[in-house]
């Protein structure tokens, strides 16, 4: 058994795509750990395992969880006794390519913390729904909820002023998967998702309930692990100048960049990522 593994999620959408992202991990990032993907039970049989574990990734199927959300949330399952088979987990969303060795110095890192890295500046208040079409239709008891979250959590001149973190790269030491962690995280899941509603749709999703039960317990991971590619940043994510706009000259393996994650419009196996989806696709190939 090897001391770390590298964990990535997908469902019947996406197990296809994760080939390119274990191939860039192992070849590109020189990857020297074990690999595991997880996948939602029902969706066992819609691909071939044999495909993946001839190439030594594991198959961890995860079970349908409360209010049948979307697959991102089957992150939770990081935190189950079957990762502590590993003393470093690793986990990493599927849009992300990788330009030089993954190198995270683990002696240096404590055992008792999630390393991951801020998301762009937000507060924790900002995890959770604040669009004012959603505001609007809240009810008494959801509305005062959500009071409760920006006044607690949001950023105010005379406020706690608590950031939150970006779940697309995360590493941990088994030490922080506890008797209960899963356990906390499927009950912070029940109130803020199943009973209130209130995840940010569409954008954070279960990143707000991990950034609830890690608070305070979390450090960066470095920048040499982009959060969200530099492109689209650089054209405001607007979607008129994203489809007219493709060109990414930067050199991120000669700058040290470890790893890119591209994000919604830019994902590598999307057409108009004119660089990178070929990139894409021949290491789907060759996996």
């Amino acid at each position: 058994m090897n001391s770390k593994v590298f964990v990535a999620l997908a469902n019947k959408k996406f197990i296809e795509h994760s080939k390119s992202l274990f191939y860039s991990a192992k070849v590109d990032g020189k990857w020297d750990g074990d690999f595991v993907l997880i996948v939602p039970e029902e969706d066992r049989d819609t691909f071939n395992e044999k495909e993946f574990t001839d190439k030594g990734v594991e198959i961890f199927y995860g079970k349908t969880l409360p209010g049948n959300p979307k697959p991102h949330y089957y992150k939770y399952y990081l935190w189950t006794e079957y990762f502590k088979q590993w003393d470093w987990i690793f986990y990493c969303d599927m849009d992300v390519l990788f330009f030089n060795k993954i190198d995270f110095d683990l002696e240096d890192k404590q055992k008792d913390i999630l390393y991951t890295n801020d998301c762009a500046g937000t507060p924790l208040s900002y995890q959770f729904e604040y669009r004012k079409e959603y505001v609007e239709k809240m009810d008494t008891d959801t509305h005062a909820k959500f009071e409760w979250i920006n006044k607690n959590w949001g950023y105010w001149d005379d406020g706690p002023n608590i950031p939150s973190f970006q779940s697309c790269f995360m590493l941990f030491h088994k030490d922080l998967i506890q008797d209960n962690t899963f356990e906390n995280l499927i009950k912070l899941h029940n109130e803020y998702y199943v009973y209130y509603n209130l995840v940010l749709h569409g954008l954070t999703e279960e990143q707000s309930i991990l950034n609830v039960e890690f608070l305070g317990r979390w450090k960066e991971l470095g920048d040499k692990f982009i959060n969200a590619y530099p492109r689209a940043q650089e054209l405001e994510w607007e979607m008129d100048k994203m489809n007219k706009s493709y060109e990414d000259k930067r050199d991120y393996k000669s700058e040290g960049i470890i790893a890119l994650h591209f994000y919604q419009f830019f994902q590598p196996w999307s057409e108009h990522n004119l660089r990178f989806n070929p990139i894409w696709r021949e290491y789907n190939d060759r996996f």
